[in-house]
């Protein structure tokens, strides 16, 4: 029989050695496949603790876990095969940032104060509005000749902007008593009846007369300059009154 030579031995021997030591490296570095995934060991810690997974990291077979819970912040050290609970400890409260607080703002009675000392006249409107978190008041005041819309800072009474618009004057227009003695000057009798009518955008008065011996009239009066526009009589007692002479 013939043997092997030693030299071919000793190169099988150390290459067995190198396939040994590679297979015990590599099993170290990867997780064998009956290891929890990240997704499993996030459900079960979620569903045990009721709370919410915020980080997750695996380190030495183990998933190292931050979970919020109830404004508090805690630390899991999760074994990644068997599931199991290593360590759980609470690591620091996570309390939310309160909001700032607003600066005492000024009563609507104060805000009114500032107003009027501003611009004369009766506030019709104050409403408190908010542009960029900063509060203040917008109001409208009258006056006989003008309107004035004003916004007054909230906190400081500040003015921040008055804008004021002249009114239009009226129209004056004619009194009733002044056009019943424009219309009795036209015809002369006791008025019946009087009233406003627009035609073609001018309002005119409208005064019914009758007359001493029983006829109608209806003098039409411009209701802002008192011109006489029409005197217009009922044709139909004219008539009558007419027929009521030939009868007699």
């Amino acid at each position: 029989m013939k043997k092997v030579p030693w030299f071919w031995l000793s190169i099988l021997l150390i290459f067995t050695i190198i396939l040994f030591v590679s297979w015990q490296q590599f099993s170290k570095l990867t997780p064998a496949a009956d290891f929890l995934t990240e997704k499993e060991a996030i459900d079960l810690v979620e569903s045990r603790y009721q709370g919410q997974v915020s980080e997750i990291k695996m380190m030495d077979q183990q998933y190292n876990i931050e979970l919020e819970k109830q404004n508090k912040l805690y630390t899991i050290n999760l074994d990644a095969e068997s599931g199991k609970v290593l360590k759980f400890s609470e690591a620091k409260a996570t309390q939310p940032t309160p909001a700032p607080q607003n600066k005492d703002e000024l009563t609507e009675e104060e805000i009114k104060k500032i107003i009027l000392t501003q611009v004369n006249g009766a506030i019709t409107s104050l409403e408190k509005k908010l542009d960029k978190q900063s509060p203040y008041y917008q109001a409208v005041v009258d006056s006989p000749d003008q309107q004035t819309t004003i916004l007054v800072d909230a906190v400081s009474g500040n003015i921040i902007s008055s804008e004021s618009n002249k009114k239009n004057e009226p129209a004056k227009k004619l009194k009733e008593s002044d056009a019943i003695n424009i219309a009795l000057k036209q015809v002369q009798g006791e008025v019946d009846n009087i009233w406003l009518e627009s035609i073609d955008d001018q309002t005119y008065y409208l005064v019914e007369i009758e007359t001493p011996d029983d006829q109608e009239a209806v003098i039409q009066i411009h209701a802002i300059t008192g011109e006489v526009f029409s005197v217009t009589w009922d044709d139909r007692k004219h008539e009558e009154k007419e027929k009521e002479d030939d009868d007699d």
